[in-house]
């Protein structure tokens, strides 16, 4: 098995670390650490926890946004054995297991952590994968992440790791480095690598050491792959192996992508300024005048009877088309008519100017490692009352969503395009030809047009092409 080193970083950073998942991880430090200052003065005597004197990070769970990212960076498999050097409560590792149904071992100085680490590997399902004991980071044997692994672990039966992780203060990550890169150099034939959170091992900086500020942060002469940056997270690749050979090496099974509606939410959409030109905005409103005349007044509404349906399926697709037939919010599917495949109309072309630009800009890798089509290409008109209100609203089961605003601001008032980061509503300013991109599972919104609102929609999933709606 190759073997891999995860360590990630804690959220605690002085320099300028700020990613995607700040917000979220600066909210935990508050309320673990900051918030419960008198609470835990009272274990701060004690050997065996994480503001102790043998400690060297207080403890902060991961932020939950960051960790399908470290997973993905650390290209972690069921064949994996993923170790987490300062485990916290386990919520790295309990994810890994339900997500990958990899073997995990945390790790970790603080008894309680560790306690409380097996309660919720056990209520999650994953106890059988997942095994936690209490151990003081810094006198960790040489070895320890192979030869030794089974004493570090107090399980016979335990194997080294093929993932090891670390949630550490960069100044717990410093005093840790060298034991580290003893243990990345000498396993070096099973392909040890390390990931880092927030901090990047080439620039770990112990504030509390003399002079730290002015040194040479990277000492040890790390080399780090940064594709994944924006989430925080940092790959040193193995031993004697360039960023570029590693960005070459994707071993077989890896998993793409997976994300919770909360871990969508917690994302953010993504402006692209000027996406399409004039010429661009008029080709699609004279294709659209020709098979769908007047369509800013409306027209008739199709009506939708249950006894002509066949079965559920049929029901979706008719409900569908019947929703996207109303005079305030009216659709057309580009993708359904016969000119998507003529060159000569333009429509291809422009379809595929927009799906580039969504691998483009798809900053959150969530076409990396599959297979994707285009669900659906639309044409939305909205009039007086139009909207997409529902609180609730996702495209369900695609990946990517790009919309892109086609008429010019005096056309309309309202129309504001909303989005949820938790429960706060975030607005989305756009101009005409500018798109926004954003995951399909991300709840958004359209409010109540007054006017003529136009735009052009297109959702990229792992189905085949539909050829219909977003159904079929």
């Amino acid at each position: 098995a190759q073997v891999r080193v995860l360590v990630v970083v804690s959220p605690i950073s002085y320099r300028n670390m700020v990613d995607a998942c700040e917000s979220e991880q600066s909210a935990l430090l508050k309320r673990y650490v900051l918030d419960k200052k008198d609470e835990l003065a009272a274990f701060e005597t004690r050997d065996d926890s994480a503001v102790g004197p043998n400690s060297i990070s207080p403890f902060v769970p991961c932020a939950a946004s960051r960790i399908p990212y470290i997973l993905q960076a650390a290209r972690i498999t069921k064949d994996d054995v993923l170790w987490d050097l300062g485990c916290g409560d386990g919520i790295v590792l309990i994810e890994a297991a339900k997500r990958c149904g990899c073997r995990c071992v945390g790790v970790d100085i603080d008894t309680p952590c560790i306690e409380l680490a097996r309660v919720r590997a056990k209520e999650a399902g994953v106890d059988h994968l997942c095994h936690f004991e209490q151990r003081d980071l810094l006198k960790l044997p040489e070895g320890g992440l192979g030869r030794k692994a089974a004493e570090v672990a107090g399980d016979p039966s335990a194997l080294p790791p093929t993932v090891a992780l670390a949630f550490l203060t960069g100044r717990g990550l410093v005093l840790l480095a060298p034991w580290l890169r003893q243990e990345w150099e000498s396993e070096a034939h099973r392909k040890l690598r390390l990931v880092t959170c927030v901090e990047s091992l080439d620039s770990a900086v112990n504030y509390e050491e003399c002079g730290s500020m002015f040194a040479e942060p990277n000492q040890l002469g790390w080399t780090v792959c940064k594709d994944h940056e924006k989430w925080g997270v940092f790959v040193v690749p193995p031993f004697g192996m360039t960023v570029d050979d590693w960005r070459a090496e994707v071993p077989r099974g890896t998993l793409p992508l997976q994300l919770t509606r909360a871990e969508a939410d917690a994302t953010r959409p993504v402006i692209i300024k000027n996406l399409l030109s004039d010429e661009d905005i008029g080709l699609i409103h004279r294709l659209v005048e020709q098979y769908r005349p007047g369509d800013a007044e409306g027209a008739e509404e199709t009506s939708l009877s249950l006894f002509d349906l066949a079965d559920e399926a049929a029901f979706h697709v008719a409900a569908e088309d019947a929703l996207h037939d109303l005079k305030y919010h009216r659709v057309l599917h580009l993708h359904s008519l016969v000119i998507c495949e003529d060159e000569a109309s333009g429509l291809p072309a422009l379809e595929r100017k927009m799906k580039e630009a969504m691998m483009a800009h798809d900053e959150y890798g969530m076409l990396k490692a599959r297979d994707f089509n285009v669900r659906s290409f639309e044409y939305h008109s909205y009039c007086e009352g139009g909207s997409v209100m529902d609180p609730h609203h996702r495209d369900d089961g695609s990946l990517l969503t790009m919309s892109v605003l086609l008429s010019n601001l005096t056309d309309f008032q309202g129309g504001r395009f909303l989005t949820y980061d938790q429960d706060k509503v975030v607005e989305h300013h756009l101009d005409r030809g500018d798109a926004v991109l954003f995951l399909s599972e991300k709840r958004h919104n359209v409010t109540p047009v007054t006017g003529d609102r136009r735009t052009l929609i297109m959702e990229l999933w792992e189905g085949p092409r539909n050829r219909h709606n977003r159904h079929v």
